[in-house]
């Protein structure tokens, strides 16, 4: 698999992304008084699922310390897409553990990342 990088740094551990990416498109529709329709064109970006399996509490720490607390625009770029350099913010972010009752512990980790147009 290429490398995929947030921020500038390379996105660590095992994962997977939801592929190609959810491209949604913002459209608002009214009735006219005659009875026609009006629709408003807004425009949407794109939007990546990271999906990180199997990651060990180092690697799941490193991605909470460098990902988590980003309160501003940053940039993303998946090669297995393009080359392209999307600028992102992040919406949401989750981790638990695989099973708690193995003496090696293993997280899943979930981020919602948005193009910020």
């Amino acid at each position: 698999m290429a490398d995929q990088e947030l921020g500038g740094v390379a996105v660590a551990g095992t994962f997977t992304i939801s592929m190609p990416t959810d491209m949604p498109k913002k459209i608002d529709k009214a009735v006219m008084s005659d009875g026609s329709f009006r629709y408003a064109f807004f425009k949407e970006g794109r939007k990546w699922k990271l999906n990180w399996v199997k990651l060990t509490k180092a690697e799941l720490d490193a991605i909470i310390a460098r990902y988590g607390p980003i309160d501003q625009i940053t940039t993303w770029k998946n090669l297995d897409e393009s080359a392209v350099v999307y600028n992102v913010v992040i919406t949401d972010f989750s981790y638990d553990v695989i099973d708690p009752i193995s003496a090696t512990k293993y997280y899943k980790a979930s981020m919602n990342i948005e193009e910020a147009i």
